[in-house]
């Protein structure tokens, strides 16, 4: 018989649409189901009281902001542009890249739909930085900060961009790859967090 097969198929089609709709909601909100875990896992770990070394600056000494990601073709040289059409005196650079690599295609043209300019971006490496005393380091995800720490020494300062932004979230997950409605969303995030930060150094 045909017909009690049409129930167990219907079922079938309804968690396969569901599934669907759960794995684009990943990709639009958070990049990925990896990104959902992790962003809420660095939440989770803010809200027990980890990460708040991190929120303590002294502003008042803070000359200039160096934006870092992993490979400067996304979210750092995206930060970067925005500090600079705030007036504020940045730079940005990645932790796994080398000289001279341009911004990512999709980075770039969804900057460009916010009114931010990545064209002409291309990639500095953290070894070929030459840190002042007064720079900021700002980075986007945890583990950067921990590298920068165990590179650097703790001789310079670094915060989690993510934790200027409301909500506070220490991980801003790459969005290389991703979704052009999640890079929009975390262009949006970087943006508002960017903005709150040069607000303390003018």
């Amino acid at each position: 018989m045909i017909i009690p097969d049409a129930p167990r198929n219907c079922s079938f089609n309804n968690k396969s649409h569901m599934a669907l709709n759960l794995n684009n909601w990943f990709s639009s909100k958070y990049g990925s189901r990896r990104g959902f875990v992790l962003t809420w896992w660095y939440r989770l770990l803010y809200q027990l009281g980890a990460y708040r070394a991190y929120c303590q600056v002294d502003w008042p000494s803070v000359e200039r902001l160096v934006f870092v990601c992993k490979g400067n073709i996304c979210r750092s040289a995206y930060a970067e542009a925005v500090a600079r059409s705030l007036g504020v005196k940045s730079v940005s650079c990645g932790i796994d890249t080398q000289n001279g690599v341009p911004a990512d295609d999709d980075a770039i043209r969804v900057a460009k739909s916010k009114g931010i300019y990545l064209k002409g971006h291309t990639t500095i490496s953290l070894q070929s930085m030459n840190f002042n005393k007064s720079d900021l380091l700002i980075v986007m995800e945890t583990w950067q900060a921990e590298y920068l720490q165990q590179k650097l020494g703790g001789e310079y300062r670094c915060t989690l961009l993510g934790l200027w932004g409301n909500p506070k979230k220490p991980h801003i997950h790459d969005p290389h790859g991703a979704s052009d409605s999640y890079f929009e969303q975390c262009f949006n995030f970087i943006e508002d967090s960017v903005h709150e930060v040069t607000k303390k150094v003018r």
